[in-house]
């Protein structure tokens, strides 16, 4: 849309009939509290794991349109290639934390209200599924949290939140932009006394952009366009609550054969008490997805596969907290596709114990049962120390072992990306991972904190693409477990509040090569680093910059393919034009760089500057 910027321009000189009082911040970083990293609600500074938590008006001051690209503020985030999930296919988008082997089905678990987003199929995540009006909080753990959450835990934990009704409630955004984009994200609440309901909606249209550079693009080359229809609605009484999420999206992948589809359902039931809570879960999907063999100079493309993949998917868990010191209990999941199923289940017991006054213990451990074609045992202990010294400062330390077993999708299914085809291995086996970690939190004031945080971490067995053989036409790859890999670095936080601005920047090294080799883990960066200025609290104006920084990595195992470093900005800015109404105007990627995220052997690009905005609207708070 080329006439955005000028009528949003026009819209921003219209007087405000009522501007907005400065309500400084009464809380700062250091009182977050947190709940995905024991299982229990903690202080921020005093979680076992580096917790990076991203609140309700985090998300709303973001100028990203997904939720993935939101978490690339935290360092090692990443999906299994650079792009995000606007563009990127379905199975690319398994994520990725430290750079802890990424994979298309990732190492790390997302849930959404305790529920597993991760495909029963193939581990990837549909970031999409939630609006993001409907989220009120997303906390990122990292390092293996399998001693509480069992398989694909490994790497860590990314728990979404619903938004919490305090009454009655409409909040979205409406916005349009360049790449055909058309969007339109809802949520509704209300609370009584013993009731609450949340609905929410989003539509999004983009025709999107081009993946290849117009050099080198062919009669094949179509741009990668992407719509999405999603709901989500939750409904409470008492101590029972009910949701249910409805998802369907299709998009082209960049060439006039490949595109992909998805149709999905899911039905859940929970009872929260004062000491347990159990939920009960039932998810339905329809993916499907095409695949083409391009000629050299992309003239002509030849559909190679046509896949069709209905599964159903099922999940009960029960926790019971005894104490705020001690937390156990007991989850089973069950994944079916045509004639394959798997089944997990896991038992889970975790304790804090007090050692003195400023001392802390954690011991917890889970052990796990899976089944492919038969079945298997994995036992995953942490222990952990947590250290007080007053208001200033903790230090904490823990070791920990993570597992994550192959899924339907590595067990059974192959794929082409272009000219790279990768093969199934149904003798796949278990990976798992040890680890440590020791850092520390300084908080001399509320609105301080600085984090500082070492880690080591051994993955054996891992599943990786290993190539096979290379020629013009075609790259062969299998997915296979491979002698394993070593990551460790350094990864380090700080956040420093005032009246009316915040500075925020995040850092990672992360060292990842694979085991007995000099060579690097494909698709992990050495460096990453996040520098954010925000606006808090000010009459009229508020404003969001943010920097990103990836270091350059490689695509393939071989380490000959380089993805070269680059850096991002991304703006957004706003102002009331009335009580309940912001008028607002964000650029992702500002000075258009272009940038390669994937090499299939041809170098795919990321997204070019995308210039959206709109409405932003909150009524009857």
């Amino acid at each position: 849309m080329p006439f955005i910027i000028p009528v949003l321009l026009v819209l921003a000189c219209i007087p405000s009939d009522q501007t907005p009082q400065d309500k400084p911040s009464a809380s700062g970083p250091a009182d977050e509290v947190v709940v995905t990293a024991a299982r229990i609600e903690q202080p921020l500074t005093e979680a076992i794991s580096l917790v990076t938590a991203i609140g309700e008006d985090d998300i709303a001051r973001s100028p990203t349109l997904t939720v993935d690209d939101l978490l690339r503020s935290v360092p090692g985030f990443s999906l299994f290639r650079r792009s995000g999930s606007l563009v990127a296919h379905p199975t690319t988008q398994g994520v990725s934390l430290r750079g802890i082997g990424p994979s298309g089905a990732g190492r790390s678990l997302v849930l959404f209200d305790g529920i597993p987003m991760n495909d029963p199929v193939g581990g990837w995540v549909y970031w999409n599924r939630i609006p993001p009006s409907a989220i009120g909080k997303i906390e990122v753990v990292r390092g293996a949290t399998s001693q509480l959450y069992g398989s694909s835990a490994l790497g860590g934990t990314i728990q979404a939140f619903s938004l919490e009704p305090d009454g009655r409630r409409i909040r979205g955004r409406a916005q349009l932009g360049n790449a055909g984009l058309r969007d339109v994200d809802v949520t509704a609440t209300d609370a009584g006394n013993k009731w609450s309901y949340l609905f929410s909606g989003r539509l999004f249209d983009s025709s999107g952009y081009y993946l290849v550079s117009e050099d080198i693009r062919g009669q094949v080359d179509v741009p990668a366009s992407s719509a999405f229809q999603t709901f989500f609605g939750r409904l409470r009484y008492d101590s029972i609550e009910a949701g249910l999420n409805v998802f369907h999206e299709s998009r082209s992948n960049g060439t006039r054969i490949q595109s992909n589809s998805t149709r999905m359902a899911l039905f859940d039931v929970g009872v929260d008490k004062e000491r347990w809570d159990a939920r009960v879960y039932v998810q339905s999907e329809l993916f499907e997805s095409s695949f083409s063999r391009l000629l050299p100079d992309r003239s002509a493309e030849f559909l190679t596969a046509l896949q069709e993949i209905p599964s159903t998917s099922l999940g009960a868990s029960w926790t019971w907290q005894h104490s705020p010191l001690l937390v156990a209990g007991l989850d089973w999941r069950h994944a079916r596709w045509d004639q394959h199923s798997q089944n997990f289940a896991g038992l889970f017991a975790q304790s804090l114990l007090p050692l003195a006054s400023s001392l802390d213990l954690l011991l917890g451990a889970r052990i796990d049962a899976w089944e492919n074609e038969r079945w298997q045992t994995s036992l995953n202990p942490r222990a952990g120390l947590i250290w007080r010294t007053g208001d200033l400062m903790t230090v904490r330390t823990s070791a920990y072992r993570g597992f994550r077993s192959p899924n339907l999708n590595e067990l059974y299914r192959p794929f082409r990306v272009g000219n790279v085809e990768t093969l199934e291995n149904p003798a796949l086996d278990e990976e798992y991972l040890w680890g440590g970690e020791a850092g520390l939190d300084v908080h001399p004031h509320r609105r301080l904190l600085i984090r500082v945080n070492g880690f080591w971490n051994q993955l054996d067995n891992a599943v990786t693409n290993v190539t096979l053989s290379t020629s013009p036409s075609q790259i062969l790859r299998q997915r296979m477990n491979s002698g394993g890999i070593v990551a460790k670095g350094v990864e380090s936080e700080a956040e420093l509040e005032f009246d009316r601005f915040a500075i925020r920047g995040a850092y990672l090294l992360s060292d990842a090569t694979l085991k007995g080799q000099r060579l690097a883990v494909p698709q992990v960066p050495r460096h990453q680093a996040v520098v954010a200025l925000e606006s808090r609290a000010v009459r009229v104006v508020e404003w969001s910059v943010q920097a990103r920084w990836t270091d350059r990595q490689f695509e393939d195992d071989l380490n000959t393919m380089i993805l070269p470093e680059y850096v991002i900005v991304d703006g957004l800015l706003s102002r009331p034009v009335s009580k309940r109404i912001r008028l607002f105007l964000a650029v992702e990627n500002v000075f258009g760089t272009e940038y390669v995220v994937g090499r299939t052997p041809v170098e795919q690009l990321g997204a070019p500057r995308l210039v959206h905005g709109g409405l932003m609207f909150n009524f009857f708070q």
